[in-house]
C-alpha cells in the first residue's frame, strides 16, 4: 500500500523558557511561500497581468478557499480574496470583520478587512497600487456583484478569468504539501477505521456520519466530507455514496458505500472501501468488489509521470468489458479540493470530453472506480488518494485495498 502515513502532530510548542508563544496553527515554511509567490508572479507575467484576484468562499468544508488559501495560508470562511498587483507582494482581505484577527494569526501574508464591499475594496486596492490600467486576472467563482463593481470603478481595464492557468500552479505538490496530505490521509484512515469498527445493524445513517467525525475530530483532523449509502445486497440502492445522510436504519446483510475525506488544514485524504453488515457480500457484490479491485489495479499499472489521460481511459476500459459501468470519475486530481483532471470512461463522459493530459511526479490524484450496474440499482467504489513518482504511485492510505465485513 505504499509509504505508511506519518503521525498527524499538533503545532510545536515553544521550548520551555524561550518566551516564544507556542504555534497556534501549524503552518508552511517562509521558502514554501516564496516558492507559490514567484510562481503567481510567474503568472502574471506568463498571462499579461497588471494584478490577480484569488477567490474563495465556504463550499464543501472550505475547500473552495483552496486557491486563495495556497497563496495566504488562511483556511478561512465566508468570502475572502489575495490581490497581487504585478512585482508586489500578496495581501489577503477578509471579508467580514470579526474573522480578520483569526485570518492574521494563520496568514503567512498582510492581512486587511475586506470593508463593506469586497468588490469596491479590491478596486481601491488596486488602484491605490499605483496601476492605472491594465489586465486584471480573476480566479474562481467571482461573485457577478464584485465583477460589475471592478467593471465600473475599473475603467480602461480588462477582465479575464484565469483560474485554468492559475490551477495549474497547484498541481505539482511540493515535498511540504506530500507531508501535509500524508497527514490527511492518517486522519482519513481513522475516521474510516472507526466506522468500520462502529457500524452494525440497528444504526441510521446520520449515527455512521456521526462516528466518522468524532475520530476524525478526536485525531486532530478537520472535516472535509463523508458521502454514504447503505442498501440491501437484493434489492434496488443508491449506486454511489450520497451527499446527505438519510434516516435509514442498517440491516444485517446491507451494503455501506462511503467517500470519506478528512483533512489536516484544508490537505485531505481521499478513501473508499465498500463495507458489509455482518455477512459477507453474495454473489452479485462478490463480482461488483472483483471488478472495481481489477479496475482499480488497472489504473495503478499505468500512472506514473509521463503516463497520459488516454492510458487511464485504457485501463478504466475494463469496467464496461465485465458489464458494468460508472457513475462517479474514475479518476480526478486532488488537495485541497478537486483539480484536474477528472476522468470518466469514454462511454460515460457525458458530453465533457477530458482535455489530454500528462501526469508529473508529486501529482496527487484520487483513483477510486465506482462500479455499477447499467440500471444504477447497485455498485460499489473502492479507491485511495495517490502521489505520482517517477515509476508509479504511493498509495497515501493504510487501510487494506479490499471490502470489509463488520463483526
Amino acid at each position: 500500500m505504499g509509504t505508511q502515513p506519518s503521525t498527524p502532530q499538533p503545532p510545536a510548542s515553544a521550548a520551555p523558557g524561550s518566551g516564544a508563544a507556542p504555534a497556534l496553527y501549524p503552518k508552511f515554511s517562509a521558502a514554501e511561500f516564496a516558492r507559490r509567490h514567484a510562481a503567481a508572479q510567474a503568472l502574471l507575467e506568463r498571462e499579461g497581468l497588471a494584478a490577480i484576484a484569488v477567490y474563495g468562499n465556504s463550499s464543501m468544508s472550505r475547500h473552495a478557499q483552496a486557491d486563495q488559501m495556497w497563496l495566504s495560508g488562511f483556511f478561512g470562511n465566508r468570502n475572502n480574496y489575495v490581490a497581487m498587483a504585478n512585482g508586489a507582494a500578496p495581501v489577503l482581505f477578509a471579508q467580514t470583520h470579526n474573522h480578520v484577527p483569526n485570518a492574521r494569526e494563520m496568514a503567512s501574508v498582510e492581512t486587511r478587512w475586506g470593508g463593506a464591499d469586497s468588490g469596491r475594496t479590491l478596486a481601491q486596492f488596486l488602484l491605490d497600487s499605483g496601476v492605472r490600467s491594465g489586465v486584471l486576472g480573476y480566479v474562481g467563482e467571482v461573485p457577478a456583484a464584485d465583477w460589475l463593481t471592478w467593471q465600473s470603478l475599473l475603467p480602461g481595464w480588462t477582465l479575464r478569468d484565469v483560474t485554468a492557468s492559475f490551477r495549474t500552479l497547484r498541481l505539482v505538490k511540493s515535498d511540504e504539501e506530500i507531508e501535509w496530505l500524508r497527514r490527511g490521509a492518517q486522519l482519513t484512515d481513522i475516521a474510516l477505521e472507526a466506522l468500520i469498527a462502529g457500524a452494525r445493524a440497528g444504526l441510521q445513517e446520520w449515527e455512521l456520519g456521526a462516528l466518522v467525525d468524532r475520530a476524525a475530530a478526536a485525531a486532530g483532523g478537520l472535516p472535509h466530507l463523508c458521502y454514504l449509502s447503505s442498501g440491501g445486497q437484493d434489492e434496488a440502492a443508491a449506486c454511489v455514496p450520497r451527499q446527505n445522510l438519510t434516516q435509514r436504519r442498517l440491516r444485517r446483510g446491507d451494503v455501506i458505500n462511503n467517500e470519506i475525506s478528512v483533512s489536516w488544514w484544508g490537505y485531505s485524504g481521499q478513501i473508499q472501501r465498500p463495507i458489509f453488515v455482518g455477512e459477507a457480500p453474495g454473489p452479485r457484490y462478490r463480482d461488483l468488489c472483483a471488478v472495481a479491485l481489477e479496475s482499480y489495479q488497472r489504473g495503478v499499472e499505468v500512472l506514473r509521470a509521463g503516463a497520459t489521460s488516454e492510458d487511464v481511459l485504457d485501463a478504466a476500459e475494463v469496467i464496461h468489458q465485465r458489464g458494468y459501468t460508472i457513475n462517479d470519475a474514475y479518476l480526478h486530481g486532488f488537495a485541497v479540493g478537486l483539480l484536474p483532471p477528472s476522468l470518466n470512461t469514454r462511454r460515460t463522459a457525458k458530453g465533457r470530453a477530458a482535455a489530454p493530459f500528462v501526469f508529473e511526479p508529486n501529482m496527487c490524484v484520487v483513483l477510486q472506480p465506482n462500479v455499477v450496474t447499467e440500471d444504477e440499482q447497485c455498485g460499489v467504489q473502492l479507491g485511495n488518494l495517490l502521489r505520482i513518482t517517477a515509476t508509479g504511485t504511493e498509495c497515501l492510505h493504510a487501510v487494506p485495498l479490499r471490502h470489509f465485513v463488520t463483526a
